[in-house]
């Protein structure tokens, strides 16, 4: 029940009476027997202010009052018929608490669902205090019309705005005796009382003796009252509705999960930024179990199902962007007592086309579908070079792991996504869900924004989106993910002319042969506008088009200019941000070939421009690259790129610039007689 209006005691009485006057005459009778019991002489309400005072360590971890057990694992399923047609309710008792007042509550999950359509989803937090009693701490409501939450009325949380918690269900039920459920003025007020001890009742999953009826009203709503029966060991197996009594919500089936007793991660309890969410709007305290981790489809952060995303945006006034990918194999990880096989997912940062941050994050699917965070091995970069590695966190020993993306996130809820105060700490909170985006081909929905807080205590805003993940941070934006935005065409000869011009301009321009280089930049152009006229990137691939227009224009100034090592720099960006156009179109194992192979060029470029820290960061580049492809190649071939990729570094980390050109020479010549990487 959620918001009412005001009923006396009189009507109420009246209801209450007429309600089981028809109920004697119920047509569900083929669902249920239950024996006669009087009416008891009045419906006592609780007196006003109502204040109850929680001492958390009066509380247990588990809710086994035998009349409301919740054991994590456990759905309950309700069925029946009403005018409005077939009603299907779901009860889930989650593994997850969520800590209200001090008090680490089970968080359960309601769903009701009209004829197949939902009409409401709400969940609640449940704690059992040491004498047995079970307390009701609020709840989250969202009452749907055509899909869409059309009311989050009657939602409460203990401790909030005034909100008190109640007693759902007594250690030891007294018969005649009120109790308050829920207290929120005017929002939530949920009473009571004990009818009988002595029910019997049949419903579809068994016959039970010594039943616990009682009767549920509010003084907010002079039609919702409730008729409810409990049975030992079961819980709640029976309601009934005094709008209409001829109507009843029978217990149909009870489905039970292997599942452990709730577990709570340890946590930090100082050394936090300023301005965090209070404890009791976390979802991220419970322990997670992992059946099976490496199968990451969460629909808003689905690691396993997107191959690489490109990020682009600006950073102090010059082009940023990052690339996100999957990458092969596994990597276990130890951690309080448990062992979870992660999936790896690269990340690289550059700034104005250089390196800038690398990190290989660990990544696991809970059993649920939270996404949870391992830790990750960060190297930030200066010209080239590692300077440090702030940031790297592993789950271990001491250290749990931190939730990522909750299974089911809603408006309000809180997890840390790293948790290590001091050394890093994120904290999130989600503010919106069900949003709708620019995306790279048209308008995505399903969006949600977050608010982030870092260890600085800086606030980011975020966005998520259905099969990208993280789509919107910081300085950048996504441009593109496969295979999410993978077209059925053929690459177009548009774009096939486009990379083979960049080349063609990389190649040449240390010749400084302007003729022929303005030539080769006059047929580039002529094929980029002839792909923009074939598809519209007004829509299509924005943030690409963007990227294309800026690069295309400093290489335009540099052969103007016919400065040899600018024109070369630009070429190669033109030629990066082609690959980007053709990632839709072609593999991205091709892709990265690819970019491989123009990584290896400059090199030499950059050998003969005397930047050794340039050298550096080329090479650590298509390390990464290369451990994103190395598996696709033939053993043999593999094997051969991989020593001369050595042979690569160890000039660069020598600053020994005329072994690495010539090395990344042999590695170029290598790649023509192996077929990979062709332009």
């Amino acid at each position: 029940m959620k918001a009412f209006y005001y009923l006396s005691l009189f009507v109420l009485l009246a209801l209450a009476a007429f309600a089981f006057a028809l109920k004697s005459n119920s047509t569900s009778a083929q669902t249920r027997q239950l024996q006669a019991q009087p009416t008891p002489p009045r419906l006592a309400t609780p007196t006003l202010p109502y204040t109850v005072t929680i001492d958390p360590a009066n509380f247990v971890k588990v809710v086994d009052n035998p009349y409301f057990p919740l054991t994590p694992g456990t759905t309950y399923i309700y069925e029946g018929v009403t005018k409005k047609g077939k009603e299907h309710v779901e009860v889930t008792i989650t593994s997850e608490t969520k800590v209200i007042l001090g008090v680490p509550c089970v968080v359960v999950k309601d769903t009701v669902t009209v004829d197949g359509q939902i009409k409401e989803g709400t969940t609640d937090w449940y704690a059992q205090d040491k004498q047995g009693n079970v307390w009701y701490f609020g709840e989250e409501t969202a009452e749907y019309v055509n899909g869409k939450v059309s009311s989050t009325q009657g939602a409460w949380l203990a401790g909030v705005n005034g909100a008190q918690p109640g007693i759902i269900m007594p250690a030891k039920p007294i018969v005649g005796e009120p109790y308050r459920q829920e207290y929120l003025k005017g929002e939530a007020e949920d009473m009571a009382q004990v009818l009988s001890l002595r029910e019997s009742a049949t419903v579809p999953v068994g016959s039970y003796q010594d039943v616990l009826k009682t009767i549920d009203w509010t003084p907010l709503d002079p039609t919702a009252i409730e008729t409810k029966f409990y049975a030992k060991g079961v819980g709640n197996i029976l309601t009934h509705y005094a709008q209409d009594p001829s109507w009843g919500l029978p217990l149909v089936a009870i489905k039970k999960a292997n599942s452990k007793p709730v577990e709570l991660l340890p946590q930090p309890t100082s050394g936090f930024p300023p301005g965090i969410a209070p404890e009791s709007a976390r979802v991220d305290i419970a322990k997670p179990t992992f059946s099976k981790p490496g199968e990451i489809t969460n629909a808003l952060l689905p690691i396993t199902q997107v191959d690489q995303l490109i990020q682009i945006g600006q950073k102090g006034g010059k082009p940023h962007r990052t690339e996100f990918t999957l990458l092969p194999g596994t990597k276990k990880i130890n951690w309080l007592g448990e062992q979870t096989e992660t999936r790896v997912l690269q990340f690289v940062a550059y700034l104005d086309g250089r390196i800038l941050e690398t990190a290989l994050d660990f990544l696991a699917q809970a059993d649920g579908g939270a996404v949870w965070y391992f830790g990750e091995d960060v190297a930030n970069y200066e010209n080239g070079t590692i300077v440090d590695h702030g940031g790297t966190w592993r789950a271990g020993k001491d250290v749990p792991p931190a939730m990522i993306m909750p299974a089911n996130p809603q408006p309000g809820n809180v997890y840390r996504v790293e948790n290590i105060p001091g050394n890093v700490f994120e904290e999130v909170t989600v503010k919106a869900i069900n949003q709708t985006l620019e995306g790279p081909r048209g308008l995505v929905n399903g969006v949600m924004f977050v608010q982030q807080i870092g260890l600085d205590g800086k606030t980011t805003v975020k966005a998520f989106v259905p099969g990208y993940g993280e789509f919107l941070a910081h300085t950048e934006d996504a441009a593109v993910a496969v295979p999410t935005d993978t077209l059925s065409k053929p690459l177009s000869a548009e774009l096939k002319t486009m990379l083979t011009s960049a080349d063609t301009i990389f190649n040449t321009a240390p010749t400084a042969k302007w003729d022929a280089l303005s030539a080769s930049l006059e047929t580039f152009t002529t094929a980029w506008q002839g792909h923009r006229e074939a598809i519209d990137l007004g829509s299509l691939f924005p943030l690409l088009n963007t990227q294309m227009e800026r690069a295309l224009d400093s290489l335009t100034k540099a052969v103007e200019k016919q400065d040899r090592a600018e024109t070369q720099n630009a070429a190669f960006d033109v030629a990066i941000a082609t690959l980007d156009l053709q990632m839709p179109y072609r593999t991205r194992t091709e892709i990265d070939l690819a970019r491989f192979d123009l990584w290896t060029r400059r090199v030499a470029a950059d050998s003969a421009a005397n930047d050794a820290g340039a050298v550096a960061g080329d090479v650590a580049v298509l390390q990464l690259i290369w451990d994103r492809v190395g598996h696709t190649v033939e053993q043999n071939k593999a094997k051969s790129i991989g020593t001369q990729l050595s042979d690569l570094r160890a000039a660069a980390d020598k600053k020994d610039l005329s072994a690495a050109s010539n090395a990344a020479a042999t590695l170029e010549q290598l790649l023509v007689e192996l077929g990979i990487g062709a332009r």
